[in-house]
């Protein structure tokens, strides 16, 4: 372990200690489910980081493939689309249309109507069940990762940066910048994680494709911690 007074020579040491002060840091409720993703692409950006947290049971997307996940998260936001729709809007052939609703019909996540349109099934409308929460680690550079969280929160609930608390003085420079873009900001030291501001909770809104993208991979996604 690294002693709380040795400042963090590179970000990916400080990935570990920080990951496992999640549950108490986030403090998951009875029941709850945290999963973490290192490095997830979610549309133009990679965060760090991205935690998800949520109760009950997600639907099973495991044997989709990328394509059919993003036809899911994508039907998330309108409900019911014709094939035509789906090609044009995603930019995708026929071919991959056809097989992308195979699949989603195969796992239970669409039914289709007389008139060829496909609809969503509720249980398969994950858009609310998650809460969403991308981190950018820096050692030191916090106008650059802070630039970076602001992107997170086109699809994240909330946005945190965390930085090396033996290399970083929280100034009010600092703090007045972070609470005026709505960035949540942990100072880490060794093992030791401290959250100096509260991230603000992304407004209600109508979910975007990036934000049910992002969902769909923690649906699929390995082990989790449960409260």
């Amino acid at each position: 372990m690294i002693a709380p007074e040795t400042p963090f020579r590179f970000e990916c040491d400080m990935l570990n200690p920080l990951i496992e002060s999640f549950p108490s840091v986030f403090r998951l409720n009875s029941g709850q489910r945290l999963r973490v993703l290192r490095e997830p692409t979610i549309g133009a950006v990679i965060p760090d980081v991205l935690v998800g947290i949520w109760s009950g049971e997600l639907p099973r997307c495991g044997s989709l493939n990328s394509i059919s996940r993003h036809v899911l998260a994508w039907l998330s936001t309108q409900k019911t689309a014709s094939g035509e729709q789906l090609r044009e809007e995603l930019l995708i052939s026929q071919h991959a249309v056809v097989a992308a609703m195979s699949s989603l019909k195969r796992v239970g996540a669409i039914d289709q109507r007389e008139s060829g349109e496909v609809e969503l099934r509720a249980e398969f409308d994950i858009s609310h069940l998650v809460r969403l929460i991308a981190i950018e680690m820096k050692l030191t550079r916090w106008r650059e990762a802070m630039g970076q969280a602001i992107a997170y929160r086109e699809f994240a609930d909330e946005a945190y940066v965390v930085l090396d608390g033996n290399q970083v003085r929280l100034t009010a420079d600092i703090r007045a910048a972070f609470v005026s873009n709505g960035v949540g900001l942990f100072l880490q030291r060794g093992a030791e994680v401290k959250r100096k501001i509260k991230a603000a909770r992304g407004a209600q809104r109508i979910p975007s494709v990036d934000r049910l993208f992002a969902v769909s991979k923690l649906a699929k996604s390995g082990p989790y911690c449960l409260a």
